[in-house]
């Protein structure tokens, strides 16, 4: 049988990146940051970027979009767009812009607020704004990746883990339209690999799905499900994408990332 951790092929840690050498060597799943959650390692989403960058030199700075102020009152709305300025904030991080990274900590203060967890979040906040303004890109990362897991856990301790999988699930499609819109620009079989992750799509497929059949579901919820389930018949196989599929999960992460943040 199969270990927990070889059932996804996860997007934030498919490689790990030699300290002392421009070489991409596989990770050990057993030991990578991320969380179990029916049996699918869910990543710390820190570690995509680096290794894009050591596979080539992004423009990171084409990456950025302007953070839309959401009017919405739904938390599970609001849950997704948490995820997607998390990620938002590795973007900036990679294309250094502390302008960028500072908007960026107000407005997961803000959103925070919208959830009801601004006291445990502005502390992380603060300190990626001063972060930002020394430059001091490591600390930035540390806090961006503590908020996330700050955010999941205390929605847990209240019981509310439909709002914490869909904060990973935000940060995951964020990421997920990021890495293919590099990768659709400069293709090769190593980037590509990146994005070779069955299991962890049909964790989250198996997660929206059950919430999009609750009475009085909301349509984005419903979306989502339908997107989900339309890249999951992209990715199939234990082998890199080629470029026309790449597209395809591309313009799909972008209409699921329409329903309720770009």
């Amino acid at each position: 049988m199969k270990s927990p951790f070889s059932l996804s092929l996860s997007l934030f840690g498919i490689m790990a990146i030699s300290a002392y050498a421009n070489e991409v060597e596989p990770l050990d799943l057993a030991s990578f940051p991320g969380e179990l959650i029916n049996e699918v390692v869910v990543p710390v989403p820190a570690e995509i970027f680096t290794v894009l960058d050591k596979l080539g030199e992004p423009n990171w700075e084409e990456a950025i979009v302007e953070q839309p102020k959401s009017e919405s009152q739904d938390r599970r709305q609001i849950a997704l767009q948490f995820g997607c300025l998390i990620a938002d904030g590795f973007v900036a991080v990679q294309a250094k812009s502390p302008a960028e990274i500072q908007t960026i900590g107000r407005r997961v203060l803000n959103l925070s607020e919208s959830l009801g967890l601004a006291s445990s979040v502005r502390p992380h906040c603060l300190s990626i704004i001063e972060a930002a303004g020394d430059k001091d890109w490591n600390r930035v990362r540390r806090e961006l990746d503590l908020t996330e897991l700050t955010v999941r856990e205390t929605m847990k301790e209240l019981r509310d883990d439909e709002l914490s999988n869909l904060v990973s699930l935000g940060g995951w499609l964020r990421g997920t339209q990021v890495v293919t819109q590099v990768v659709a620009t400069s293709y090769s079989n190593d980037k590509a690999e990146l994005l070779n992750q069955p299991g962890l799509i049909n964790h989250f497929e198996g997660l929206v799905s059950a919430m999009s059949q609750k009475p009085n579901a909301p349509s984005f919820l419903r979306k989502l499900s339908t997107g989900l389930a339309d890249m999951n018949d992209v990715i199939q196989a234990n082998a890199p994408l080629n470029p026309d599929q790449i597209l395809q999960v591309q313009q799909l992460s972008a209409e699921m990332l329409e329903q309720f943040y770009l």
